[in-house]
């Protein structure tokens, strides 16, 4: 059987399966630390707003496991309103946003139906045992989201944003750095809720192994490590720690700001998503040209080219010389740089000279004299 089949996950468990660097859920392969990655792009709002419809939950849970028959029944309804608008922006976030929405909506229509209503009444049913873990996880859950939304930017931004290297000793030592600083712990302390899922370097979780097929030989069978969390907070915590032990690492692009996931060594200050600045270019590809336009500007070359193209259009702006002298003094200036980009030996001995600006117009005016010769 494939990788990731079977994983039969929903609101209340989370599975993931582990293979080398790689892990799966449902079926579909990432890299490992994808989610851990991922879920630092969910915006504050929508965050936001789950914690809300969750700490509307928390307190409706309280009265429904105070209440009587009659206003038990008279609550669910505010109770299954406050579940819908919680899974509208729950199916946002990675990993959820990958799940069936359907099964969790039937999974409502069930428990609040008529037909459920005396099994959740009676103390000892699994029914109301199912359902009051629901409602438990639906105010747990969010929380979960931001307590590690808050530990993660952090460990980002403080620790693996200034590493020299992008390797798992590398990492090691910032999350040791990181996690045993007094700070943080101090920061984490001061998060809405910070007793219920919280923050925490050995995350809940169980394991067993699966046999799968081989991802890439189809005729070979392998051991995977099948792993099970009840708490989502731990789901990512895991994800990341082992994304960090493969090398794996999330980071910030200067460019857009999304948190991409780097799986090697190097050291990227961009991702490959759509530069913001120019949906032509990826901001990878943006990056590259501001710095090489950053380092054109230190060139002696472009330098002194600059200079000149600039007297030129303040010459033209004050009326001092024609369009056409300027378009062709432009031309000539442009000429001359890029002649001397290719030929250092003119760049050292005979560019400075050309490109005096007298030299320029008295070329320049040349060309025009032989544009407008019968």
């Amino acid at each position: 059987m494939p990788l990731g089949i079977q994983q039969n996950n929903n609101f209340l468990h989370l599975t993931m399966d582990v293979w080398q660097d790689q892990i799966f859920f449902n079926e579909t392969v990432y890299p490992a630390g994808h989610f851990a990655a991922e879920l630092l792009n969910v915006p504050d709002e929508t965050i936001r707003e789950l914690v809300t419809h969750g700490g509307a939950i928390s307190h409706q849970v309280e009265a429904l496991a105070l209440a009587g028959r009659g206003e038990f029944i008279k609550l669910l309804g505010g109770t299954r309103a406050s579940l819908e608008k919680l899974l509208d922006a729950l199916w946002h976030c990675p990993p959820y946003s990958l799940m069936d929405k359907g099964q969790e909506q039937h999974t409502l229509e069930v428990l609040f139906s008529p037909a459920s209503h005396n099994d959740l009444l009676k103390p000892a049913s699994p029914v109301r045992d199912f359902f009051f873990r629901y409602l438990v996880a639906a105010f747990s859950i969010p929380l979960g989201i931001q307590h590690f939304a808050v530990a993660a930017r952090y460990f980002e931004e403080g620790y693996l944003r200034r590493l020299k290297k992008r390797t798992e000793t590398f990492f090691a030592m910032a999350a040791h750095d990181c996690f045993n600083s007094e700070w943080f712990w101090n920061m984490m302390c001061d998060v809405p809720v910070p007793d219920v899922e919280p923050f925490t370097i050995t995350p809940d979780l169980r394991s067993s192994y699966v046999f799968a097929r081989h991802p890439k030989q189809e005729k070979e069978t392998v051991f995977v490590n099948r792993y099970f969390f009840d708490h989502a907070i731990s789901f990512y915590i895991f994800d990341l720690m082992n994304g960090l032990q493969h090398g794996h690492a999330p980071s910030r692009c200067c460019g857009c700001g999304t948190y991409f996931l780097t799986t090697n060594g190097h050291m990227p200050k961009y991702c490959d998503g759509i530069a913001p600045q120019d949906p032509r270019m990826t901001c990878r590809q943006y990056g590259a040209m501001m710095r090489q336009k950053e380092q054109n500007k230190q060139h002696p070359v472009y330098r002194l080219f600059t200079t000149r193209t600039n007297t030129i259009r303040k010459h033209h702006q004050r009326g001092k010389i024609s369009d056409e002298l300027r378009n062709e003094a432009l031309y000539v200036a442009e000429s001359l740089r890029d002649k001397a980009l290719m030929d250092n030996d003119y760049a050292a001995n005979g560019y400075a000279k050309d490109m005096e600006q007298e030299s320029i117009y008295a070329q320049a005016r040349a060309r025009i004299a032989r544009e407008n010769r019968p």
